[in-house]
């Protein structure tokens, strides 16, 4: 797993394992075959254009236990990560569990406005990713994050916000409290991921 350090931020971003992907995709495809539960049109949902299914919690008969447990394993991984690099030793004591996770095909023109998730850990792994132009801009397709500000002349740093490109097999881990948008593209192919939100829970609580 390769970590970006953006301080006090950590994001992670992940290599999906070929046999982890195939399964997830099989879920995401299936999913997407519930047209009528799409949820798009919900004026509380950040997305323009597209279709999005909920799949945890499940509004239809499928086994989601992988999608739970490879998600909740990522998370341990970033969590370590954290209390190593920082050396907040609290987190030690929660588990991350999954609470929801849906998944959003777009098509050329479609975005998403800026947003936040209301949970602890939130992520994104890319299912399909569209062909961009050689024309196009750069950021077409790309998510981007805005960062705390941050003005430090004597570290030259003026960085507010990060961009990602994203592609298929590919997962990163963020703070849900994170703004983010994802801008839109022009041309072939999908923009399909599968998102999902963590809360960690004390290991103690009954």
């Amino acid at each position: 797993m390769k970590f970006a350090y953006f301080n006090p931020l950590v994001m992670a971003i992940e290599d999906v394992d070929a046999g982890v992907f195939t399964s997830i995709k099989e879920s995401v495809d299936k999913a997407h075959e519930k047209k009528e539960l799409n949820d798009e049109g919900d004026p509380n949902i950040s997305i323009r254009g597209g279709q999005q299914i909920q799949l945890v919690p499940s509004e239809f008969d499928i086994d989601t236990t992988h999608i739970k447990n490879f998600i909740e394993e990522k998370c341990r991984e970033y969590i370590d990560n954290v209390v190593r690099v920082t050396g907040v030793s609290d987190l030690t004591g929660y588990d991350p569990h999954l609470i929801s996770a849906w998944t959003i095909k777009q098509k050329s023109g479609d975005y998403q406005a800026l947003h936040t998730h209301e949970a602890h850990i939130s992520g994104n792994i890319y299912i399909e990713t569209p062909e961009i132009g050689i024309n196009d801009k750069e950021s077409d397709a790309d998510i981007e994050f805005r960062l705390p500000y941050i003005r430090n002349p004597a570290h030259f740093i003026f960085t507010d916000h990060w961009k990602f490109k994203p592609s298929a097999m590919k997962m990163i881990i963020f703070p849900s409290y994170l703004p983010h948008t994802v801008y839109p593209w022009k041309g072939d192919g999908n923009r399909t991921i599968l998102a999902w939100d963590v809360k960690l829970m004390s290991k103690t609580a009954k």
